[in-house]
């Protein structure tokens, strides 16, 4: 099969596409930087595009996921709503993942939330949604809910990386290397993609600029990964010499995102794009640009 897309653009120009069957893709960036907002906005994206896709979060259950999802629904399909109208909404759906309130009944809250609702359903058989365990989940366990779900074409998402356990890991950088050479082979072997999301090692939590090299186990990632992307947010991580006297310009890098591709085996590294956050809709904006100021090294 062809690349499947982000949804995310100048980043599948780049991509040439998107990714490719057999990749192994690197996402990192800082706590609470949207990694597992930007990566269940791919998924949702590549769903659409009848691709199969497994989302293995360690950090959320499946009615969080399912939230989450349903809200990007909602900023998707609610472009010219009011904020009042979006908060009650969004509340509505929220009820009924607490179960709360039954389909029925919120759908007949609003014809938006019908919308919703429907929308997601078209494709939610392409989409499978689980809670691995830190303590009892073995990469065996990982590839066998994959398996079941996945084909050529598929992809899986791990949220995250270094929460993988491997009992007979002797330390935390054998563990990493382990579980990075265990989705590689089920990528190459089933032919399907893996996403990969990381974390940044303990000693680099906070830093301006989060490199590839800054992850854990890094050496182990830049081995094996196809594509790293590290996300920084643009205020921390964009040079002094842009920000420190323009007020408007820091007013709008407070609400972007960096996006810079480390590494890519088939095409140009070291480009920089730049997305306008929206995490009251547990989202991005997908329609980004390249990022004119230059960054902080």
């Amino acid at each position: 099969m062809g690349p499947v897309a982000t949804g995310f653009d100048p980043l599948d120009t780049i991509l040439e596409g998107g990714f490719l069957a057999g990749e192994v893709v690197l996402l990192g960036g800082q706590p609470g930087a949207g990694k597992t907002a930007c990566a269940l906005q791919w998924a949702r994206h590549m769903c659409r595009q009848n691709r199969r896709v497994t989302f293995a979060c360690f950090e959320h259950d499946e009615p969080s996921l399912l939230t989450r999802l349903l809200i990007q629904e909602l900023a998707t399909v609610a472009t010219t709503i009011d904020t009042t109208e979006q908060v009650r909404l969004k509340s509505v759906l929220r009820e009924l993942m607490l179960g709360t309130m039954s389909v029925e009944a919120a759908m007949a809250t609003s014809p938006v939330i019908e919308q919703v609702i429907v929308s997601l359903e078209s494709f939610s058989t392409h989409l499978q949604l689980f809670r691995p365990s830190a303590q009892r989940t073995t990469p065996a366990d990982l590839l066998e809910a994959a398996d079941s779900h996945l084909d050529g074409g598929g992809v899986l998402f791990v949220d995250y990386l270094q929460k993988i356990p491997v009992p007979s890991a002797a330390d935390s950088q054998e563990r990493v290397y382990r579980s990075i050479e265990m989705l590689k082979e089920l990528a190459v072997s089933r032919q399907v993609t893996v996403v990969a999301i990381s974390a940044a090692s303990r000693s680099r939590v906070g830093v301006d600029r989060l490199r590839l090299a800054d992850m854990q186990g890094s050496d182990s990632l830049a081995n094996e990964c196809d594509i790293a992307i590290v996300m920084n947010d643009k205020m921390a991580a964009a040079s002094d010499r842009h920000l420190k006297y323009d007020l408007t310009q820091v007013e709008d890098a407070r609400k972007r995102t960096v996006f810079s591709i480390e590494k890519n085996r088939r095409g140009e590294v070291d480009l920089h794009l730049e997305f306008l956050k929206d995490f009251a809709n547990f989202r991005f904006n997908p329609k980004g640009s390249f990022m004119a100021e230059s960054l902080d090294d």
